[in-house]
């Protein structure tokens, strides 16, 4: 089966990688990762359009334990989206290593075996008996990949996003043991449910958990992009949109505050990018984004929404990768992403029509396919959930302002860069499968979303409308580029020092916001006051012990004294 030899080839190169790290190859090895990920797509595409049920090789209680299998077809994008993305991503971080350098094989390992652990995650039922065990190797592999790449925790400190990983795996244990001792056809609990939603969500770096995302600002681009981005998005959100048709509706009310945490942690996520600091950070920021959309989406009963969960997933795994690249290329040919207000030298024109197509499809633009699931979701609020269109709104319209200053900085320069390898290459082959969805969506029908079980008879989308639009979009911005590389009558540039407007300032007056998003303070607080208030019920405890302890030396020295009277 391809998703099985995807697995081997892929676990096989990682060990590879470990074992050759010392050896001035890792160029090579990282290129040998690159092609062991793309076979693994080649088996995922190549797999059965109708694979046979999985046989079971036994069951415990209602868990059934089966070997990965074809992915279904439904859900096939999913596993496609990340071996396109990571095979791209591990390209462009292989063709950033400088021929003769040593010691980085490791990175490579990791990051092979992160993958492996997603792909693995997607090949198997979300109520596995191997799930725990592929998001704990997920965990492992996403911190030794940081580790390998040089960046290190604060000491005395956990990284989040360990304590994410950890939560997650807890989580997702106990739904699958609850499930495993239940009797068939008994519907499980509420609470456990919850419990491992929760777990997913902060495992994938969604609101309110975006905070475990910020461990990799510091790490390199496309690190970030590959395993922030990607792989633990893949993963959590996966399970989220994988498990919930197969269990009984939430109640009412948890469904409303799950979607409800998902449209205002997506606004909290757009404020959260208004007050990055460089594009790492930005990148990141849209990233928790989309998670949060698709959490509110995958929340909501309904079969649009429903829709709109699988097609914003395939966005976020490629928006990351899409802007790993042009931060990286930013970083190398700019010398630095920061967003202080300071103009570069070197304008990267290409670069710049790159992040705008990353940020619509981050913003669900008429640009790309995620417009698409914007317009589903909404839709279905607007009988569901009406009011939560206006912080998903709001987040698109904050979420868009964000990355301007990323935007300007890659457009203004002093020099206009000549070469655009590898960055134009890469970066237009991860977006030209959004943007031509998102002009054409029936190429998305047939093969992918018809065949989910929750998918209406025909397509919702408007057969000549919205694609007419998004093309004059299109052709208008094309038109706009060209007619700016051409300007002869255009005074000469100004040599002095320039300032790209910068949104820092906003952000922080609205961080109230972004806690939505981020909820590390609250929890810091929370946990703070559960510690003050167990200390004071520990000094109570004393006092009350030490009086009744008197207490009790009193009476017994009445009963004396009235003994001895006697």
């Amino acid at each position: 089966m391809g998703v099985t030899a995807g697995l081997i080839s892929l676990l096989a190169v990682a060990a590879a990688c470990f074992l050759l790290s010392r050896a001035g190859i890792t160029r090579r090895l990282a290129l040998l990762t690159t092609l062991a990920s793309g076979l693994a797509l080649v088996g995922v595409i190549i797999d059965p359009l109708e694979p046979a049920a999985a046989t079971p090789l036994y069951s415990i209680g209602a868990i059934a334990v089966v070997l990965p299998a074809p992915v279904d077809l439904s859900e096939r994008t999913l596993a496609g989206g990340l071996l396109f993305g990571g095979t791209i991503g591990l390209l462009g971080l292989a063709l950033a290593v400088p021929p003769g350098a040593k010691g980085f094989g490791v990175l490579f390992g990791w990051l092979a075996l992160a993958l492996a652990a997603a792909l693995l995650s997607l090949a198997i039922p979300p109520l596995s008996v191997l799930t725990p065990l592929s998001w704990a190797l997920a965990a492992l592999a996403a911190h030794s990949a940081l580790l390998a790449s040089g960046v290190r925790p604060a000491p005395g400190r956990l990284p989040p996003h360990l304590i994410a990983g950890a939560v997650a795996v807890v989580a997702v244990s106990g739904l699958i043991a609850m499930m495993a001792l239940l009797p068939p056809d008994t519907t499980p609990a509420t609470a456990p449910v919850l419990f491992a939603l929760i777990g997913a969500l902060a495992f994938a770096g969604a609101p309110p958990f975006a905070g475990t995302r910020m461990s990799f600002a510091h790490a390199p681009a496309m690190v970030g992009a590959l395993i922030a981005g990607l792989v633990l998005p893949t993963i959590g959100l996966g399970f989220i949109v994988r498990v919930m048709p197969q269990l009984p509706p939430l109640p009412a009310l948890a469904g409303q505050v799950l979607a409800a945490a998902g449209a205002i942690g997506a606004l909290g996520a757009a404020v959260g990018a208004l007050r990055a600091t460089n594009g790492r950070e930005v990148v990141l920021w849209q990233g928790a984004l989309q998670a949060g959309v698709v959490v509110c989406a995958a929340a909501i009963n309904d079969p649009l929404a429903g829709l709109a969960a699988l097609a914003l997933v395939l966005a976020l795994q490629l928006h990351a990768i899409a802007g790993g690249i042009v931060v990286a290329a930013m970083i190398q040919r700019q010398s630095n992403d920061a967003l202080d207000g300071s103009a570069a030298q070197v304008a990267l024109p290409v670069s710049g029509v790159l992040w705008l197509l990353a940020t619509a499809t981050a913003t669900g633009l008429p640009l790309g396919w995620s417009f698409w699931g914007w317009r589903w979701l909404i839709e279905a609020l607007a009988t569901r959930l009406v009011w939560a269109i206006a912080p998903l709104i709001a987040a698109a319209l904050i979420g868009l302002a964000a990355g301007l200053p990323l935007l300007i900085r890659c457009w203004h320069g002093q020099t206009t860069a000549r070469e655009h390898w590898p960055e134009g290459m890469l970066g237009g082959l991860t977006l030209a499968p959004l943007v031509l969805a998102g002009l054409i969506p029936w190429l998305a029908w047939p093969l992918w979303l018809s065949w989910s079980s929750f998918a209406p008879p025909v397509l919702p989308a408007d057969p000549v409308a919205w694609p007419l639009i998004g093309f004059a979009v299109a052709s208008g911005l094309g038109g706009w580029l060209l007619a700016r590389r051409a300007k002869p009558l255009d005074p000469p540039r100004s040599t002095g020092n320039a300032v790209i407007p910068t949104w820092q300032g906003m952000g922080d007056g609205l961080r109230g916001l972004a806690e939505a998003a981020d909820a590390r303070t609250a929890l810091i607080v929370l946990g703070r006051g559960i510690d003050r208030v167990a200390s004071m019920l520990h000094t109570g405890m004393i006092i009350f012990e030490q009086r009744y302890y008197l207490f009790g030396v009193i009476v017994a020295l009445l009963a004396i004294l009235i003994l001895m009277a006697q």
